[in-house]
């Protein structure tokens, strides 16, 4: 496989429930927040109920952009799904507050 056809992130869709992603952008960095429910001790289909917050730092907003919209895709497949929706529903007033804080 050449380079150019090499995906530029692969993310592992079975370590955190995604619920919530932002972006913002500063001048030399990019900050994409998310807010998802954690895989529990390695054990197959078992995710804390309640969502946490991470906050991970660019310093290319080229890359920044690719996080963001891959973890979008991670939310819009996560909404989607009837087993995961519980997670949406358990979390609803943490999502609503992370989309307020993030604006």
């Amino acid at each position: 496989m050449n380079n150019v056809n090499k995906p530029v992130l692969t993310l592992n869709m079975d370590e955190k429930i995604y619920l919530a992603v932002a972006k913002k952008d500063l001048d030399k960095l990019s900050f994409v927040y998310t807010l998802a429910c954690l895989k529990q001790n390695k054990t197959p289909n078992s995710y804390n109920a309640f969502a946490t917050q991470e906050i991970h730092t660019f310093k290319s907003k080229t890359y920044a952009n690719v996080y963001y919209e891959t973890i979008s895709q991670a939310v819009e497949f996560n909404e989607n799904d009837k087993g995961r929706k519980i997670f949406f529903d358990t979390n609803a007033e943490i999502i609503e507050s992370f989309i307020e804080n993030t604006k």
